[in-house]
């Protein structure tokens, strides 16, 4: 597996940046945190205070990327970086609210996460070689292992997730 960009997206507090780390480890491949390298290299147009987050500059981003190979693009926008393949974390949305809520997130971002988690934002974003993948209570090494058997494979898999029905619950309670 070689000469290639594998994006781990999800919404924040799926376990992107510990799967992603992980995995980068198990391949020899070099872990690129979106968040800290927009921050680091000035990536961004602004800064939307209101949500604590940057509005990133796609352009100054792939032209930043251009010509890394054997990456492994670790962000909620990952998948949006032109990469060979993508793996779309999902968690149960409760589980998402608590750990947001841990970092101490606002309420407001808390909320637009957790509505992102629910209607699936980041696969429904997502175009290609995208494979799906349920955190929810499992471990991080079977989690990796899986991610590198579907590269391996050329395993595609979207859709088996639908937090929809289950949890729509959580989208009032920030009404």
């Amino acid at each position: 597996m070689r000469n290639i960009k594998i994006a781990i997206t999800g919404t924040p507090g799926v376990g992107k940046t510990t799967i992603s780390k992980k995995l980068a480890e198990k391949l020899g491949f070099k872990h690129i945190d979106i968040t800290e390298v927009v921050k680091k290299h000035k990536l961004y147009s602004e800064k939307d205070e209101e949500m604590d987050s940057y509005v990133i500059d796609f352009d100054k981003l792939r032209e930043f990327l251009d010509g890394l190979d054997n990456i492994i693009l670790d962000g909620h926008v990952s998948h949006l970086l032109d990469a060979d393949y993508i793996v779309v974390l999902r968690c149960n949305p409760e589980t998402v609210k608590k750990r947001l809520e841990e970092r101490g997130y606002k309420q407001k971002k808390v909320m637009e996460n957790v509505e992102a988690e629910i209607l699936d934002v980041c696969l429904a974003e997502s175009e290609g070689m995208v494979y799906e993948i349920d955190t929810t209570g499992r471990d991080v090494e079977d989690i990796v292992d899986e991610i590198i058997d579907a590269i391996k494979n050329k395993k595609i898999r979207k859709g088996i997730v639908d937090w929809t029905e289950k949890y729509f619950y959580l989208l009032e309670q920030f009404k």
